[in-house]
């Protein structure tokens, strides 16, 4: 008998709302219930992406208005 699996709520929210850990685990249990591997690791590695690069931006904004 296969254990009963809880469902996660952290499974339904959108990425960017997330650690990048919950992020990830989501991601695992959603693959492990059936869902595209390529497809997690793609949109898991786009929304780090986006998040890497408005942070890097904010700080290039800031840097600039202090000279």
């Amino acid at each position: 008998m296969e254990p009963r699996r809880t469902h996660d709520p952290e499974d339904d929210m959108p990425l960017a709302e997330l650690d990048a850990r919950a992020r990830a685990e989501a991601a695992l249990r959603r693959i492990e219930r059936g869902a595209d591997p390529t497809r997690e690791a793609f949109d898991l590695a786009n929304t780090m992406n986006d998040e890497a690069v408005g942070r890097l931006a904010k700080r290039l904004r800031e840097l600039f208005r202090r000279s």
